[in-house]
């Protein structure tokens, strides 16, 4: 097909179906090459080309193509829809990430949740489970806050026995506790 395209005044190209064919006819190749060299996807770099020629025979009644730079045109219409490719990827990318780390950080938190709750659950029971002035000085000791002299103190019990209940308290626990991986 050697039609020339359709002059609209000397230099430049009025885009009607003949002159449009032309184009694709000539450009179409060169294009289709250049877009797979950049995004080395046969379907993209088709689709891309499409989309160009496309947007052309649509904006067909509102654009003059210069008959010395249509060529280049077309290349920086090719280079720019390859770098909105590029740039969509990366921002799909970025979000993709973004809600990855958010969703990781919310299951890992949950996660955390569930296995505080079921730990503080299993040490609640083996607490109860402690002989009775052992269970008050810890519950007074983990739950108040209190220090040794001030559990000494308010049970009415020598220091050196508040320090041997917790210790009792805290090896019955750890042995309760030996069947769960705790890091």
């Amino acid at each position: 097909m050697s039609e020339q395209p359709t002059s609209h005044s000397k230099g430049q190209i009025k885009i009607d179906e003949a002159s449009f064919f032309h184009l694709y006819e000539s450009y179409w190749k060169k294009l289709y090459q250049l877009a797979y060299k950049y995004l080395g996807d046969v379907y993209r770099a088709e689709g891309l080309v499409q989309d160009v020629f496309t947007s052309i025979w649509q904006r067909k009644d509102k654009i003059l193509l210069e008959e010395e730079t249509v060529e280049n045109y077309l290349v920086r219409a090719v280079r720019f829809r390859i770098a909105r490719s590029y740039s969509d990827e990366i921002r799909k990318t970025k979000k993709m990430d973004e809600l990855l780390n958010r969703q990781n950080s919310t299951d890992s938190h949950t996660e955390e949740q569930i296995l505080y709750t079921f730990l503080r659950a299993e040490i609640d029971k083996l607490v109860n489970l402690l002989p009775q002035r052992c269970k008050a000085v810890y519950e007074l000791s983990r739950n108040e806050g209190l220090n040794n002299r001030e559990i000494a103190s308010n049970l009415l019990i020598s220091e050196k026995t508040v320090e041997n209940q917790l210790t009792k308290a805290l090896k019955f626990i750890r042995k309760g506790l030996e069947q769960y991986p705790i890091s």
